[in-house]
C-alpha cells in the first residue's frame, strides 16, 4: 500500500511532497522531502501495548537506544562517531499517543551536499539509527548491567521529579481517576517503585519483545529523495522475527456512570482544579478542535476573559482536547476560597456554549488561531512528519491544507453540538496540606 501526496505550502513558497508504503508486515517507511532544509531527519517509533510489556522496563530500553549498541559500546564512543557525522544528534524518549505506548529515536544530520570530503552522511545517520535499534550491546543475553544501573536511576530521577512541577503532578495524579483501568491511568515511564524492580535482563526481555510485535513507522524528512536510506531500512528490518504485531487502534476513553471528585494534599501554596470531561461519540475533528480553543486555549478564550481577567479568579485557566481519547481537559490554579467558584464558572461557560452557541466574532478568531497552528508545522521538519503519522489511526491521510479547508468551513452550530456531546466525567483538586 503506498500514499502519496503532492501538496502546496499555504503560503504558496514551496512544494512538499510526502509519500508512505509498508516495507514490511507491520513496518512503514514516510517521507517527506523539501529543499529549504540543510539538515536530513529520521524518526523511527515503535507502539506497542502497555500490558504486555511492563511500563519501566520499556522506558529504559527506550533510554538505552541513544546509549549505546554493539558497534559503539559506550556513550563516549557513540557520541564521538555523532561527532564525525559532523555534530549529528541522536534522542530517544517514550510518550503514550492513542493509548498505546511510543518509542521515538530520532537522528538528526547534514545533508551530503555540505559534507566537505563526500561523506554519505544520510546513509551513515540511517546505518547508525539501524545499529542502535537493531544491534545494542548485549552481554550473555542481557543489556549490560552498569549500563542498565545508571538508565534506572535517571528513570527515578525523571519520575520523582513531577513532583517539583506541580501542573505535572496533578496531570498524573488526576489521570489515575479520569482514566481508571485505561493505559492513560499511568504515566509512560511508569511507576517509582516497579522501576526499583528493572533488571538488565527484564530491559533486554522488554526489547526484544517490542522489536517482534510493535507497530514501526520509520520517518524521513529533508531536502533528499531518501532513496538510498529507503533501501537500507528496507533490508534492516525485513531480517526481524515477527509475531503477533500490535495493531492501532482509536480508543475513546470511558465515560463513568457519575461524575467523581478526589482531592490529594501536599506542600504547596495553592491549589490545582483539573476537571475533565467526555464525548466518546465525538465525530467532527475541526469543530471540537474549535471549541476548544473558544473556551480555554487562546488568550481571547472564554475561560481567560471571564474567569481569569474579569472575575480574578484564577492565576491560569485553559483547556485542551485529545482526539483520540475525546477527553476535555480543564485547568486552573486557584486560591483554596476560590474553587468552588471557579469550578462553577467553567461549567457555565461550557453550558452557555451549549445552550446559545458561540458568536461570528469568537469562530472567526478560533479559526485565525488554528490556521496560525496549521501553518507553523511547515516552519520543522519533524513537525510536518508528526502532522502525518498522527494520522495513522485515521481512514485517510490529509495534508495540513485540506484541514485547513475542513477548518475554515466550521459554523458556529457545529462549534454548539461538539459542546453537546461532553460530559463531565471527574473533578480533582491538588491541596495544600493545611
Amino acid at each position: 500500500m503506498c500514499y502519496n501526496r503532492n501538496s502546496i505550502f499555504l503560503r504558496k513558497r514551496v512544494i512538499k511532497i510526502f509519500e508512505r508504503k509498508e516495507l514490511t508486515d507491520g513496518v512503514y517507511f514516510s517521507k517527506i522531502t523539501d529543499p529549504r532544509f540543510k539538515q536530513n531527519r529520521f524518526w523511527i517509533s515503535l507502539f506497542t501495548g502497555y500490558d504486555e510489556i511492563p511500563r519501566e522496563d520499556a522506558a529504559v530500553a527506550a533510554y538505552e537506544f541513544s546509549e549505546c549498541c554493539e558497534r559503539y559500546p559506550d556513550y563516549k564512543q557513540l557520541s564521538l562517531a555523532l561527532l564525525d557525522l559532523y555534530d549529528a544528534n541522536l534522542s530517544s524518549s517514550t510518550s503514550t499517543f492513542c493509548n498505546a505506548r511510543r518509542t521515538n529515536i530520532i537522528i538528526s544530520a547534514l545533508d551530503d551536499r555540505y559534507a566537505l570530503n563526500g561523506e554519505k552522511l544520510e546513509c551513515e545517520a540511517a546505518r547508525l539509527l539501524c545499529d542502535c535499534i537493531l544491534r545494542p550491546c548485549v552481554k550473555n543475553g542481557a543489556f549490560d548491567e552498569k549500563t542498565v544501573e545508571m538508565l534506572r536511576a535517571q528513570l527515578i530521577d525523571n519520575i520523582d521529579s513531577s513532583i517539583n512541577d506541580k501542573a505535572v503532578y496533578a496531570s498524573e495524579r488526576a489521570a489515575k481517576t479520569a482514566f481508571v483501568g485505561e493505559p492513560a491511568e499511568l504515566p509512560p515511564q511508569g511507576t517509582h517503585e516497579n522501576a526499583e524492580k528493572v533488571t538488565a535482563k527484564s530491559v533486554y526481555n522488554a526489547y526484544k519483545e517490542m522489536l517482534r510485535t510493535a507497530h514501526i513507522e520509520i520517518g524521513a524528512v529533508g531536502c533528499s529523495d531518501f532513496a538510498e536510506s529507503e533501501k537500507i531500512f528496507a533490508d534492516e528490518f525485513s531480517k526481524l522475527e515477527r509475531g503477533n504485531i500490535y495493531r492501532i487502534k482509536p480508543c475513546p476513553s470511558r465515560l463513568k456512570d457519575e461524575p467523581v471528585e478526589i482531592a490529594d494534599h501536599i506542600e504547596m501554596e495553592q491549589e490545582i482544579l483539573r476537571m475533565y470531561l467526555k464525548a466518546p461519540d465525538m465525530n467532527d475533528r475541526p469543530a471540537n478542535a474549535l471549541f476548544s480553543l473558544i473556551l480555554g486555549g487562546m488568550t481571547t478564550s472564554r475561560f481567560f476573559t471571564d474567569i481569569r481577567e474579569s472575575e480574578s479568579l484564577c492565576y491560569y485557566c485553559g483547556c485542551g482536547t485529545d482526539r483520540f481519547s475525546r477527553t476535555l481537559a480543564c485547568s486552573a490554579g486557584i486560591e483554596p476560597a476560590n474553587e468552588a467558584m471557579v469550578k462553577a464558572s467553567m461549567l457555565r461557560e461550557i453550558k452557555d456554549i451549549c445552550e446559545n452557541g458561540v458568536t461570528d466574532e469568537e469562530l472567526e478568531r478560533a479559526k485565525l488561531e488554528m490556521l496560525n497552528s496549521i501553518s507553523s508545522c511547515y516552519d520543522d521538519g519533524l513537525g510536518l512528519l508528526s502532522w502525518y503519522i498522527s494520522q495513522i489511526t485515521d481512514e485517510k491521510f490529509i495534508s495540513p491544507e485540506e484541514y485547513a479547508e475542513e477548518i475554515k468551513n466550521v459554523t458556529p452550530e457545529r462549534v454548539r453540538k461538539a459542546a453537546e456531546k461532553y460530559t463531565l466525567d471527574t473533578v480533582y483538586t491538588l491541596k495544600n496540606k493545611e
